[in-house]
């Protein structure tokens, strides 16, 4: 048998069993840095979906960022385990994305004025990242989490050139 298909067998019974299709708002803050490159803090939104079985959630969604951008968004799908231990549901996984927030600040290097500029077009748009909500509670159909952290790196030219920090502020949800 192949090893996908034994996964598929292991993990099919425990999603049939309890699942939930979760809707979610919230806003974050996010934050780049690399060796010569900086970008500022920028506060933002998210909009988010996910699939909810018993340890699972499976789902993705869309970012907008408050600052200028060409298009200012992201989009992402992640995979999340999660544990249910009253109504704390802490969840962690990796998650996979595109982004277009390349907002770069002024340099405050001594380097000529359009050198963050060009510094930042050479970055390309995958990302790869750790997803963790260790402070997420779920009330009924309703969910909260607070000071969601988000770590990771882009996927081009070069992993780990820039480094990727988002905190969440605040994530309200509703199963549906």
């Amino acid at each position: 048998m192949r090893p996908w298909m034994m996964l598929a067998a292991a993990l099919l019974p425990g999603m049939a069993s309890a699942s939930g299709h979760e809707l979610s708002l919230g806003g974050n803050m996010f934050s780049s840095s690399g060796l010569s490159l900086a970008l500022p803090n920028r506060p933002g939104l998210e909009a988010a979906y996910a699939y909810e079985t018993d340890s699972w959630r499976l789902g993705g969604g869309v970012r907008w960022s408050f600052g200028s951008g060409s298009p200012p968004l992201e989009v992402f799908a992640r995979a999340q385990l999660t544990a249910n231990m009253g109504v704390w549901r802490p969840a962690v996984g990796p998650e996979l994305g595109l982004s277009w927030l390349r907002v770069v600040g002024p340099a405050n290097t001594g380097f000529p004025p359009d050198y963050p500029d060009t510094r930042a077009a050479l970055f390309g748009p995958a990302y790869v990242a750790i997803h963790a909500a260790p402070l997420r509670f779920a009330f009924g159909r309703f969910t909260a989490s607070t000071l969601e952290l988000h770590w990771g790196t882009l996927l081009t030219p070069q992993p780990g050139s820039l480094l990727r920090l988002q905190l969440g502020l605040l994530q309200v949800g509703v199963t549906l």
